[in-house]
């Protein structure tokens, strides 16, 4: 995997790449009742760093969870965090903590935020949240950033949240009473391998061949007939709207099958699926989109949730 660092003031404390920023803070971390003292500045490798963030899990809480362990930080995360997290750690202060504040893939009109602390006690990497996929809107996110200046975020100070909680992977252990802080060791052999090619969105899977997509949409449009209709006089822009929708309808069946089959997480699916409802129906009129979204919500390709926050965004069009 190849970074791409960029250069930044070595005394400044604010290291952005677009919305996700990584900060120096002090606060302080008690463990045991006693202050902690962090052993900064720390200069990590990249590939343990990188491997480190891989390998952090979460299970969701309440009636409506998914099904398994989740990863919090996303590939494409994690290749803007590292050299913003190094070049932290690298000019750390013992009294300052490394904050990060970054968002994952975007849902309709939300960002599923991530927030934590990192620090380094001996050879171990302290992470703690106090977010983890929170859904925030852009009016949420300016909110929050001016809570933030008024007031400092202290995630070792949470124990626990009601709708997630940490789960420990090798050479991690969660720290005593707490759900939301893990403890990295990272001279465990699994942190010090060379970064692995990750093959980690649904559209990289597909674009490197591990689905058949393509090929069992083509097979199945062929069944429809849409083969032989291309080949006709240019349709009417009714007909091309009918043919949009029904192709939105048989990516997410086959989709949703794939998922069924192992061959794509949940996870997968929820993205692809946001992203064909950004993209796949700007061709056609609000109220053409709006019968789609019902449509699909009543044939169960999307939630009651999806429907209602893309019919939200589509009505404050008019």
């Amino acid at each position: 995997m190849i970074f791409f660092c960029k250069f930044f003031d070595a005394h400044a404390d604010t290291y952005t790449d677009g919305r996700i920023v990584v900060k120096h803070e002090e606060l302080q971390v008690k463990r045991n009742r006693h202050r902690v003292q962090f052993n900064h500045p720390f200069e990590p490798p990249g590939n343990v760093i990188t491997n480190a963030l891989s390998y952090i899990y979460f299970e969701e809480k309440g009636l409506l969870k998914k099904k398994g362990t989740l990863r919090v930080f996303q590939d494409d995360e994690i290749r803007k965090l590292v050299p913003l997290i190094i070049q932290a750690f690298s000019v750390a202060t013992p009294a300052q903590v490394v904050t990060v504040s970054s968002y994952s893939e975007r849902i309709l009109l939300t960002d599923q935020q991530n927030y934590c602390i990192l620090f380094i006690t001996e050879r171990n990497l302290n992470i703690a949240f106090s977010r983890i996929h929170m859904f925030q809107t852009y009016n949420d996110a300016m909110s929050e950033k001016k809570r933030y200046t008024t007031t400092k975020e202290n995630p070792s100070q949470i124990s626990h949240s009601r709708f997630w909680k940490l789960v420990p992977s090798a050479g991690q252990r969660l720290e005593p009473g707490h759900e939301n802080w893990l403890v990295i060791d990272l001279s465990d052999v699994i942190y010090q391998q060379p970064v692995a090619q990750r093959v980690g969105t649904v559209d990289e899977k597909i674009k490197v061949g591990t689905s058949d997509l393509d090929a069992r949409l083509r097979k199945l449009e062929e069944r429809m007939g849409t083969d032989s209709e291309t080949k006709a006089e240019k349709p009417t822009t009714p007909v091309r709207e009918i043919r949009s929708e029904n192709r939105i309808k048989n990516k997410l069946t086959i989709l949703r099958e794939m998922v069924d089959d192992g061959i794509v997480s949940e996870e997968d699916y929820d993205y692809k699926k946001a992203k064909m409802l950004r993209e796949a129906m700007n061709d056609m009129s609000i109220k053409e989109q709006l019968q789609v979204i019902k449509d699909l919500k009543i044939e169960g390709l999307i939630t009651e949730d999806d429907y209602n926050e893309k019919k939200k965004e589509l009505l404050d069009q008019f």
